[in-house]
């Protein structure tokens, strides 16, 4: 029974009375089962017993109160009643609507309980952490500066080779560096055509010791791994658009995180492991013997359709629910990922 505190019933709120009546007539089977015991009144074949009564929620004060949620009640049968004689129960948005309540019912119910019991032990973590101790460690970190004269597009032979010069000088004036210079010093005022970076000595900041990786060109990350020590100087490295001259400031090297640091993150990893473990064996325990066929060529030409552009383009909620009454992976997400489903 729908139980709505005010006695008026626009629209919306009677589809509502509709489609929770209706899901409750699914779930619990049509009112005229309901035993006559206690009836406290009729409407057509439908009852309103006492037990339904005293469910009901307090919603009237003062004098003639009962009479009046009573009269609610009946009110709420006469709607069920109108809904179903005017096809509400047919009505593919209804239809769909009492579906996704029907499995987000039955996710909080059977699938939510599974996913709330997982819990992880200190000796999980601890195991896990000794067994994958290298993803614990830190990567290994350079500080570096950078020179960099820019080639502009379009400069001929001549002019490539006077820029290279002045790379070339700058490298012969960056080897009589003392060894307290932060980066290049004055240097990359003078030389570096990078503005961000000229003003503090090249400085471009930390980046890791290791091949591939953005923000630097190749050539230049490249010259700079093989920088041992700081101080150390890269020689003029060549680009189509730059001459660059790499120094490296200082080294981080790689540390063990500590078990104590990480064992929240680490518990974290295990629990969501487990109860992905255990959301796909619900699932493929609900799939055991039924038939299910997937039409995975159609599926492929409506990926091709959507990659194409077809005028001003909108951004979805990815929580919307999908169409043709294929219910919305919305609602099994919610039912997961409710509060105290995870630690």
């Amino acid at each position: 029974m729908i139980k709505i505190p005010e006695m008026t019933f626009p629209q919306s709120a009677i589809l509502t009375a509709a489609t929770s009546a209706l899901l409750l007539l699914l779930l619990q089977g049509s009112s005229c089962d309901r035993p006559a015991s206690g009836v406290l009144a009729r409407v057509d074949d439908e009852v309103v017993t006492v037990d339904e009564f005293k469910d009901a929620p307090r919603s009237y004060t003062g004098a003639g109160r009962r009479q009046r949620l009573l009269r609610y009640l009946v009110d709420e049968e006469v709607i069920f009643a109108q809904a179903l004689e005017e096809g509400y129960d047919k009505d593919p948005q209804l239809v769909r609507e009492i579906r996704r309540r029907l499995v987000n019912e039955y996710l909080e119910r059977n699938l939510t309980p599974i996913l709330d019991a997982v819990k992880v032990s200190d000796e999980d973590v601890a195991r896990h952490y000794s067994q994958n101790i290298d993803t614990y460690r830190t990567r290994e970190l350079a500080r570096v500066a950078v020179i960099s004269v820019r080639v502009p597009s379009g400069t001929d032979g001549p002019g490539r080779t006077a820029l290279l010069k002045r790379a070339r000088a700058a490298l012969e004036e960056a080897r009589e560096l003392p060894p307290g210079v932060s980066g290049f010093g004055e240097l990359a005022r003078r030389y570096s055509d990078d503005s961000k970076t000229k003003e503090a000595g090249g400085d471009i900041g930390w980046i890791v010791r290791e091949p591939g990786g953005g923000g630097l060109d190749p050539a230049l990350r490249a010259g700079i791994l093989q920088l041992e020590k700081p101080g150390d100087l890269t020689p003029v490295i060549k680009t189509e658009k730059a001459f660059y001259i790499g120094r490296l400031a200082e080294l981080r090297p790689s540390q063990l995180r500590p078990l104590s640091g990480v064992r929240s993150a680490v518990r974290l990893i295990l629990v969501n492991k487990t109860r992905d473990a255990a959301q796909d064996e619900f699932y493929r325990k609900l799939r055991e013997g039924r038939k299910i066929t997937l039409q995975l060529d159609l599926l492929g030409k409506l990926e091709l359709e959507e990659e194409k552009p077809s005028g001003p383009q909108e951004t979805v909620d990815a929580e919307a629910g999908t169409e043709a009454g294929v219910s919305s992976p919305a609602p099994i997400r919610r039912a997961a990922e409710k509060p105290g489903a995870s630690e």
